[in-house]
């Protein structure tokens, strides 16, 4: 058996950001260009690409390649969202096998490993925040379609959520948008997001953008910004936020 990898995600070994400002730029990745670029980090049965990193939080696309080891973070929570094909999730002595938009979240000291459940190889979307591993804490699986079909945590006619998951560090929402939300900002923490379906454009008073399935967006705080579906189907994304901004504070300007 190979040996078990601990793995360590602190604040000292993430990219620390300074405060931004109203004026700076979104920050935008296209999934098709970064999975032709040299991969951040390379381990056994998989290939990592950075797409951020902040003081909070590190979020990146993971291409499986083969089986992994078996693999714990001694501090930091790991959380992984499959964006394409099937993946084998191993936790002692129980295994789950995920599909697109399922999610998990895999405390700090919890051992794991994962492998394709196909003969693909899965493409996944990394977030991590640092902390310390808490006594009894167990992986928070949750399955796209089994999320969908729940209560929603609003429902608005511009579109619909539902949380994930919500701790001290960190909160993700799946988001399915219909038509257009309003120009507004967030005064208190940046906004991340992935599309993961359909198609959506993204506005602010000195960039427009269109995002395509596993594209990347993480807009500043203070910057006004509105999205649009782009076409006749809603869009689907996954919005994840260390740390998290306050609703209550959103600042709406129409």
């Amino acid at each position: 058996m190979t040996p078990l990898k601990p793995l360590a995600l602190s604040l000292a070994l993430l990219l620390g950001t300074g405060a931004v400002q109203a004026g700076e730029p979104l920050l935008l990745v296209h999934r098709h260009a970064l999975l032709h670029s040299p991969p951040t980090q390379a381990r056994q049965g998989q290939s990592e690409w950075d797409m951020h990193r902040t003081g909070q939080s590190r979020t990146s696309i993971v291409r499986l390649e083969a089986e992994s080891p078996l693999q714990r973070y001694v501090e930091g929570e790991r959380t992984l969202i499959v964006l394409d094909g099937q993946v084998r999730f191993s936790f002692d002595n129980d295994q789950k096998t995920l599909g697109p938009g399922d999610y998990v979240a895999i405390p700090a000291g919890q051992a794991y490993r994962i492998q394709a459940g196909d003969d693909g190889k899965p493409l996944l979307l990394g977030f991590d925040v640092p902390g310390p591993a808490v006594a009894g804490a167990q992986p928070v699986i949750k399955r796209q379609a089994q999320v969908m079909a729940g209560p929603t945590n609003w429902n608005d006619p511009s579109d619909r959520g539902w949380t994930l998951d919500k701790t001290a560090a960190k909160r993700v929402n799946l988001v399915e948008m219909f038509s257009e939300l309003k120009n507004h900002s967030h005064p208190d923490a940046d906004h991340s997001l992935i599309l993961l379906k359909g198609r959506a454009r993204v506005v602010t008073p000195t960039e427009e953008h269109v995002l395509e399935p596993g594209d990347y967006v993480s807009i500043p705080r203070n910057v006004a910004h509105k999205y649009y579906v782009d076409g006749d189907q809603p869009a689907l994304f996954v919005s994840f936020d260390a740390p998290a901004y306050d609703p209550a504070k959103t600042l709406y300007l129409e």
